[in-house]
């Protein structure tokens, strides 16, 4: 096989992999592991259902796949925030608006499949345990972001951890609530953080 036949077959082989996590992410996401049969997945993907055993060995190891994928992107997105401002305020408005940005549909299912993923009983242990430590680990990073606007001033007093949950109890609800309306309100980022907000800076973007 010639390197540039390799590398075709390598690139379809990738294109059809993250079909199916796709599909897994939004079939998982709106029915849930147990109620999704591969032969969903992979007819919704459009693809031969044999097709499947050539990239995940079983349904859950395709589960696990999208949710420590999911949950890694997560962290990822909270690290860049570093590198887009030195203000810890604005490092939490742009991951904020990221956060929301995109389908509000596939946001949904993403968070879904989190939470599913964080209470399921069908997992075993040790995978259901590196899951919530990098759940742990995202909620993590974000407090260490409010501690550090406490320091400076752009933040209130608190525990940054407790802080942190709440934050993100509020952007998930908003951004569940928001599904369940024929037209979705706009985001507004200022709304967002103003909990997290000193009374001096309400309002200030």
């Amino acid at each position: 096989m010639s390197p540039r036949t390799s590398e075709n077959f390598k690139e379809i082989r990738d294109i059809r992999k993250q079909q199916l996590k796709d599909t897994a992410i939004e079939l998982f996401g709106m029915k849930g592991y147990a109620a999704t049969k591969i032969s969903e997945i992979t007819g919704k993907a459009e693809l031969i259902h044999g097709l499947f055993y050539h990239y995940f060995k079983t349904k859950e190891e395709l589960y696990v796949s999208v949710i420590i994928e999911l949950l890694e992107t997560i962290i990822d997105t909270i690290n860049k925030a570093k590198d887009e401002s030195e203000s810890p305020l604005k490092q939490l408005v742009w991951l904020t608006g990221v956060t929301h940005s995109g389908s509000l549909k596939e946001g949904v299912y993403r968070h879904i499949l989190i939470l599913q993923a964080l209470y399921s009983d069908l997992l075993p242990q040790q995978v259901k345990q590196e899951i919530v430590e990098k759940y742990h680990l995202m909620v993590d990073l974000i407090a260490k972001i409010i501690e550090e606007g406490q320091q400076v001033g752009e933040f209130i007093e608190g525990d940054p951890e407790e802080l942190a949950i709440y934050h993100l109890s509020l952007v998930h609800g908003l951004l569940l609530t928001n599904a369940r309306k024929t037209e979705p309100i706009k985001l507004s980022v200022d709304k967002v953080l103003r909990q997290l907000k000193p009374y001096t800076q309400q309002g200030d973007s």
